[in-house]
């Protein structure tokens, strides 16, 4: 009788543990994920803000494919419409999910929620004109991707808003994940060329410069749909009772966690940093 509860508080502890990493490795990799995202805010600020100043606006189509067009002044207003609220959203995002913000200020984050909920659909709307009157550098492919991104965008943040308003907060908080994954695209899209620079030793195969290599075909659909793959692996595993599965999922996201941090140092050294001197 002893040793059989001995064996159970055993089985009890080891579960625990394992639930602790799984927690540790996903709250490390958001943490780092933000920090990445913070110096793409700096990024944004420092050089299209910059641009603003000065009135060279030709500049933005140094690190745009389809950035300032002569006789387009609506596609231009999209774009501007577009780049300073990425910048907006990606330093506000964040903040919904900090549980001391939540709970010492809950209507703090109830506007911000709605700010950025509404933000993200304006951000849609004015890539999808981008997307439609302009096309996309790298062709249809990109185009795709680009709509199944916004579509995402669109639909999580409708059901994190409506599931919020049904006080549905577990269902919320997911909805509210996904959307802000989806909404992080365009950084998963940078980050995802840094990485694969880092993974292929800085040869860059299959990436072009017109974005129509088989690397970047994949990135088209990757930037959306594997970081919302992960985290439905993380979802799974959470809920699973399986300790191998949260065992491993654990090992698989403090892998990531290693992989995130070189990509991020990849994309800096080589895109960020450079422009802005």
């Amino acid at each position: 009788m002893t040793s059989n509860l001995q064996m159970e508080q055993k089985v009890e502890v080891k579960a625990l543990n394992i639930g602790k990493r799984l927690h540790q490795a996903s709250r490390a990799l958001f943490a780092i994920a933000i920090a990445g995202q913070m110096l793409f805010v700096y990024y944004i600020v420092a050089f299209y803000g910059g641009i603003a100043v000065s009135g060279q606006y030709e500049k933005v189509n140094d690190q745009l494919g389809h950035g300032v067009m002569e006789g387009d002044p609506i596609g231009n207003a999209m774009l501007a419409i577009h780049i300073f609220l990425a910048a907006v959203i990606t330093f506000g995002g964040p903040l919904q999910f900090s549980t001391a913000l939540r709970n010492r200020f809950p209507k703090f984050h109830r506007w911000n929620g709605r700010i950025y909920f509404v933000t993200a659909v304006v951000i849609c709307l004015a890539g999808l004109y981008m997307n439609t009157t302009r096309g996309a550098h790298g062709g249809f492919i990109m185009s795709v991707g680009n709509f199944i991104n916004a579509s995402l965008i669109m639909g999580f943040s409708v059901m994190a808003w409506r599931t919020a308003m049904q006080r549905k907060f577990m269902a919320h908080k997911k909805w509210a994940l996904r959307a802000f994954l989806m909404v992080s695209g365009v950084w998963f899209f940078r980050i995802g060329y840094g990485l694969w620079l880092l993974l292929t030793g800085f040869s860059g195969v299959g990436v072009s410069h017109d974005l129509t290599g088989p690397f970047d075909r994949f990135l088209s659909f990757g930037h959306s749909l594997v970081p919302l793959l992960i985290l439905e692996l993380y979802f799974f595993a959470k809920s699973h009772q399986s300790l191998q599965i949260k065992k491993w999922t654990a090992a698989f996201l403090a892998l990531l966690c290693l992989l995130l941090v070189g990509g991020i140092a990849v994309v800096s050294m080589i895109f960020w940093i450079p422009v802005l001197h």
